[in-house]
C-alpha cells in the first residue's frame, strides 16, 4: 500500500471507530510490526535438521515457483515412488517451509509424496511483510489451487498438515477448498483474527483490548470476508478425518483459550480425533517432537549456558558454530512418532 493510500485508510480508521488519526496511525504501526517480512536464517548457528544441507541424501525435491495473488511464493515439491498422495504442510510464523523438514522426511518414508512453501514475506517467496494471519490462509487456499491445476498432480489426494499459524489455515481453508481427504492441525488457533488481543489482553490486562476495534476494521480491509473463517466453521463444513494436537503447557496458544482444541464442543464433525501433548511433549513446539529429543534439546540448552559461565560472556557466533558442529542434528529434531503415525494412520485410512 502506497503512502498516500495508508494516509487515507488512517483517516478512514479514526472516522469509523470516533479516535483521532495520531492514535489509528499508532495502531496500524503496531499491527504492522507484528507481522514483518521473514529471512532465511543461518543455519549454521542453529541446531537440528531443519536446513536441507543436511539430510538431502534421503529426500529429493524440486523447487517450485507460482503465484498467489499479487506475491510469487516458492516453495518445494517432494516426489514419492509409492505416492499415496500429495502432503501439503503449512508452517507456523517466524518460520518457513525447510523448518518443518523433520516432518518432511518422515511423512515422505511413508510413501507420500510432500508439498512445502513459504507464505508471502517469508524466506523466498515474495512480499515485504507477512501481513497478518489471514494471509496463511490466503496462500494455502492458494497452493492448493496450483496443485489442483496442475497435471502432474491430476487425481492426486490431497492432505493437509499444519502447525501453529499452518494449523490455523489448514482448519480455516477447509472452508473454501473441496477435494481434502484428511486434515491435522498442530498447535493451531481456532481464530487468528482475535489472537492478537487475546494475547494482548493476556499480557497485560484489559487495557490490551483497547486497539480492538481498529485491528478488526483494519483486518476487514486487508482480507476481506477471509476474516470470518476460523477453525471450527472449516472442521464443522466437511465429514473429513481431522486430527487436532494440541499441548497443555503451550504457552504459544493457550490450550484452554486461543486453541482450536479449546472449542472441543463446539466441533460437531465426527470424524474428529484429539491428540494431548503433556509433560516434555507438552509445550507449543515440542508436541511434534520426540521425548529423547525434547530432552535433547534442553541438554543442548544447559550447555550452552555452562558455556557462557565458564567465559563470563556471551559465546560469539563463530564459538556457536563450533559447538554445533558436534551435536547430533537427528536426533536434536526427531518427530514424536507417536503423533505422527496419529496423522499417517488418519491419512491411510482414507485411501
Amino acid at each position: 500500500m502506497s503512502s498516500k493510500g495508508k494516509k487515507v485508510l488512517i483517516g478512514l480508521l479514526g472516522a469509523m471507530n470516533g479516535i483521532s488519526g495520531i492514535t489509528a496511525s499508532a495502531a496500524i504501526i503496531a499491527y504492522d510490526s507484528i507481522f514483518p517480512r521473514y529471512e532465511r536464517p543461518n543455519y549454521d548457528l542453529y541446531p537440528g535438521n531443519y536446513c536441507y544441507s543436511r539430510i538431502d541424501s534421503n529426500l529429493p525435491r524440486e523447487e517450485v515457483t507460482y503465484k498467489v495473488k499479487q506475491h510469487k511464493l516458492r516453495g518445494h515439491y517432494y516426489p514419492s515412488q509409492i505416492n499415496k498422495g500429495i502432503v501439503i504442510i503449512a508452517h507456523g510464523i517466524h518460520a518457513g517451509g525447510d523448518d518443518y523438514l523433520p516432518i518432511v522426511e518422515y511423512v515422505y518414508h511413508q510413501g507420500f509424496s510432500v508439498f512445502s512453501y513459504n507464505v508471502t514475506g517469508t524466506y523466498e517467496s515474495e512480499g515485504s511483510g507477512t501481513i497478518g494471519m489471514c494471509q496463511s490462509i490466503i496462500d494455502l487456499e492458494g497452493t492448493i489451487k496450483y496443485i489442483e491445476s496442475d497435471n502432474r498432480f491430476k487425481n492426486t489426494p490431497i492432505f493437509l498438515i499444519g502447525h501453529s499459524w499452518g494449523g490455523y489455515a489448514v482448519s480455516s481453508v477447509l472452508s473454501l477448498c473441496q477435494n481434502i481427504n484428511a486434515c491435522a492441525v498442530i498447535s493451531g488457533m481456532n481464530n487468528g483474527c482475535t489472537m492478537m488481543v487475546d494475547k494482548a489482553e493476556e499480557y497485560v490486562g484489559k487495557i490490551g483490548t483497547l486497539p480492538g476495534p481498529i485491528f478488526n476494521t483494519y483486518q476487514r480491509i486487508l482480507f476481506k470476508d477471509y476474516v470470518d473463517l476460523n477453525g471450527v466453521i472449516g472442521i464443522n463444513t466437511k465429514d473429513i478425518p481431522v486430527l487436532i494436537a494440541h499441548g497443555v503447557d503451550d504457552k504459544v496458544i493457550a490450550f484452554d483459550k486461543q486453541a482450536l482444541i479449546a472449542q472441543k464442543e463446539n466441533i460437531t464433525n465426527p470424524n474428529v480425533e484429539y491428540y494431548i501433548g503433556k509433560g516434555l511433549n507438552g509445550d507449543h513446539d515440542n508436541i511434534w517432537h520426540s521425548i529423547e529429543s525434547c530432552a535433547y534439546q534442553l541438554e543442548v540448552k544447559s550447555d550452552l549456558k555452562l558455556l557462557e559461565m565458564k567465559k563470563n560472556e556471551k559465546l560469539t557466533d563463530e564459538e556457536k558454530i563450533e559447538y554445533y558442529k558436534t551435536l547430533n542434528h537427528k536426533l536434536y529434531s526427531e518427530v514424536n512418532k507417536e503423533l505422527m503415525d496419529k496423522i499417517i494412520s488418519m491419512f491411510n485410512k482414507t485411501l
